[in-house]
């Protein structure tokens, strides 16, 4: 049986020298399988040559527009439109916005500045000074309450008596259906 031979190179070491993969030990190389002479293939002649001719292409004939493609080409071009006007009213907004945010900031620096002004023209020390001992606090008896907790009421010069009694309901439902006749008239 003869010895088959590796595609791959194997490298032999002897201690810690590695040698070439393809050296079998003796100084003259056996000749291998791609050294031997090859044939040439044969030329076959060519039997005619064809005439060059151009291949006929087909030509689609130019369709009618779709109404379809029209109106939905028109309608992405409104909407583009649309979105890049609300995107300039955006930037618009956003612009008034900073400005009137800077507004808001420069008021209230001068709403304290302004604050404390009043605060130096009001000093009740400064006005019982400039008065003397004529102004004095009112008493309880002077000061008044107003309660206003109890809901508004009018009441017309000449009507301030109500009837009473199954009368009063009449005149009440009256005055009820009156009003709403009146309201959805």
């Amino acid at each position: 049986m003869a010895s088959r031979r590796r595609n791959r190179p194997s490298y032999d070491t002897y201690g810690s020298v590695a040698y070439a993969p393809a050296y079998d030990g003796s100084a003259v190389r056996a000749p291998g399988r791609e050294d031997t002479l090859r044939p040439k293939p044969k030329v076959r002649p060519r039997e005619r040559e064809r005439a060059l001719t151009r291949t006929r292409v087909q030509v689609r004939e130019a369709g009618e527009v779709s109404p379809f493609a029209v109106i939905g080409f028109l309608a992405v071009g409104i909407f583009a439109a649309l979105v890049l006007w609300s995107y300039s009213q955006y930037i618009v907004t956003s612009d008034q916005l900073v400005t009137m945010r800077s507004e808001l900031s420069d008021l209230q620096e001068e709403n304290v500045r302004l604050s404390a002004q009043y605060e130096k023209v009001f000093d009740m020390e400064r006005i019982q000074a400039a008065v003397g001992d004529t102004m004095v606090r009112p008493t309880n008896d002077q000061i008044v309450y107003l309660d206003l907790s109890e809901p508004d009421s009018v009441v017309l010069y000449g009507q301030e008596e109500t009837s009473q009694g199954p009368q009063g309901l009449l005149d009440g439902l009256k005055e009820l259906f009156g009003d709403l006749f009146a309201y959805f008239q």
